[in-house]
């Protein structure tokens, strides 16, 4: 059946009862937004439905259900949408045609499915919001179906009485500025900002001027002086295509205009018949290094002295003005970061030097011991033990100046260099596990490695990072519990986890583990640079892959993954 011979709905009167007898309980206006949501649609058969709350000169789409995307945490000046004119004439506005009245912002209806609506106030003797209903086909509305959007809309009045509707606030999605915060702390931080706004104002006899933000796809207010009740404050958004500052990002240009209804290029444009302007003066803010960054505009309701090369030379003066500041701080940003990464520098080379000259101590006094007792003993029966433990320590120093030489690859270097070559990783893996096992004979060590065909890696290098992660399990682990290992391929990832036993590792210590120098809660006696996790890790990102930690009471487990090239 067609839309236009539908004249009566069979939607049950206790359905309708029901619903605004729940919207008129609500105990808050989060819970009566949301029961209109989740059932005006149904109740009143339309295609898309949208509550939207009075604030101040702006109307807030807070919330809507329907079959496509309408204006869901947007604001609009009042004068500018339908609900602001139902709103304003306290009435229900039906519309069967958008196309034909001339009261639609057609523009924004453009990427919608919206082809009719009705909208009822929300307490219509004082309207604080109002609810609207739409069709994808153009419509008349059942006599029906108004008095059940009407019927809403009085069953919002009643809640709004009880909660107190002024009281509250339905807050807008958290991404509608959730970006821009950073840009809108820095414009209130330019204490030149105000009086430029407030100059322009003077200067040009307009009503409201702003400094807006303005990307491929957002139009923010960072700043605004409001002499005419335009509505829009720091964080407050303007649909981007509604606005000119749009074709302004494009061309970079200003675009200025005493009286649009009289001017050849925007008597017709869409901006100024949304908004209701016809003086307007717009420059665009480029920064230092030539990137688009916002505008400088000012508007007002009535005609205005603007198009002229003294205003037009003073906005151009304040623009540059307002990117110099956001420039210079920038500038201050990357100068706080440059000295807060020396500090760090500094910092790393104190704790370099004292790990160093502790860890090599021991092994140069055993060295230096060892041959002292040789020069004095000469060669006798205990001369091949004290060889051996000369050899050990000078194999421990050799293993500290290779974390170092790694340490200065990773960190001045570019990063680890790789020697790709194809071989078999559970050869590799099983070697390096069979090394630390006849270090360590007393520690329980299970592997288990299947990875089934040849990989393409630097095997020297996983065989590192390997066993720096089994030494961390055995330096860490429990001493009665046994470490597992395991290496597989799990769709088309290669991964490699060394779990161990013992005290779970502090959640706030995690992200910490794979710093240079850090040696967690080691044991007594336990000697090294604390590098082994942060190089093991640099060897994981040279090979593209990540190491991830999870520690609990019953395990700690370090795991490598990395995706195989297809």
């Amino acid at each position: 059946m067609a839309l236009d011979q539908i004249t009566d709905r069979s939607t049950p009167l206790a359905s309708l009862t029901k619903a605004a007898s729940r919207i008129a309980r609500s105990r808050s206006i989060e819970e009566m937004v949301e029961t209109i949501r989740a059932s005006a649609r149904l109740l009143i058969g339309c295609e898309g439905i949208a509550v939207i709350r009075r604030e101040g000169d702006l109307c807030h789409y807070v919330d809507e259900d329907a079959i496509g995307p309408l204006w869901k945490g947007q604001k609009f000046p009042i004068s500018t949408c339908v609900s602001g004119w139902a709103m304003i004439h306290r009435q229900t506005v039906v519309i069967a045609d958008i196309a034909k009245d001339p009261r639609i912002p057609t523009e924004l209806y453009q990427r919608t499915f919206v082809r009719a609506v009705a909208m009822a106030p929300i307490r219509a003797e004082d309207p604080v919001g109002a609810i609207g209903a739409y069709w994808s086909q153009t419509y008349e509305p059942s006599r029906w179906e108004v008095e059940t959007l009407e019927a809403l809309a009085e069953a919002a009045a009643i809640a709004v009485e009880n909660i107190g509707f002024h009281a509250h606030t339905v807050a807008a999605p958290a991404e509608r500025v959730g970006d821009f915060s950073r840009d809108i702390a820095t414009v209130s931080g330019i204490a030149a900002v105000p009086a430029i706004l407030d100059v322009v104002l003077r200067m040009t006899g307009m009503g409201f001027a702003a400094v807006a933000r303005v990307t491929d796809s957002r139009w923010v207010t960072c700043s605004a002086l409001d002499h005419v009740g335009f509505g829009l404050g720091p964080g407050d958004e303007l649909p981007i295509e509604s606005t000119l500052c749009n074709e302004i990002r494009d061309h970079r240009q200003p675009v200025v205009f005493d009286d649009a209804t009289a001017d050849g290029v925007y008597c017709d444009h869409h901006t100024p018949r949304i908004y209701g302007l016809r003086g307007y003066i717009s420059v665009p803010i480029i920064l230092g290094n030539g990137s688009f960054w916002g505008t400088l505009c000012a508007i007002d309701p009535n005609p205005a002295t603007v198009n002229n090369p003294q205003v037009l030379g003073a906005f151009k003066l304040f623009a540059e003005l307002i990117a110099h500041h956001l420039d210079a701080d920038e500038r201050l940003k990357a100068t706080e970061a440059s000295l807060s990464q020396e500090r760090e520098l500094a910092l790393f080379r104190e704790q370099f030097i004292a790990v160093l000259g502790h860890d090599l101590r021991n092994p140069i006094a055993a060295v230096n011991a060892g041959t002292s007792r040789l020069i004095k003993e000469g060669f006798t029966d205990r001369s091949p033990l004290i060889l051996k433990l000369m050899k050990t320590s000078i194999s421990r120093m050799s293993g500290l100046v290779d974390n170092i030489l790694d340490l200065a690859r990773s960190r001045l270097g570019g990063g680890i260099v790789l020697n790709v070559q194809d071989g078999d990783l559970n050869e590799t893996l099983q070697h390096a596990t069979d090394e630390l096992k006849a270090a360590y004979p007393d520690r329980e060590v299970n592997a288990s490695f299947a990875f089934g065909q040849n990989v393409e890696l630097d095997h020297m290098r996983m065989a590192q990072m390997f066993s720096n992660l089994l030494s961390n399990a055995i330096t860490h682990g429990a001493q009665g519990q046994p470490i597992n290992v395991s290496g597989l391929m799990v769709n088309g990832e290669l991964e490699v986890s060394v779990s161990n036993g013992g005290r779970p590792i502090p959640a706030d210590q995690i992200e910490m583990l794979f710093h240079p120098f850090r040696r967690g809660d080691a044991k007594s006696g336990v000697q090294g640079l604390g590098l082994g996790l942060y190089i093991a890790s640099e060897i994981a990102k040279a090979h593209g892959g990540r190491i991830d930690v999870r520690s609990d009471d019953a395990e700690t487990c370090f795991t490598f993954r990395m995706r195989l090239a297809s």
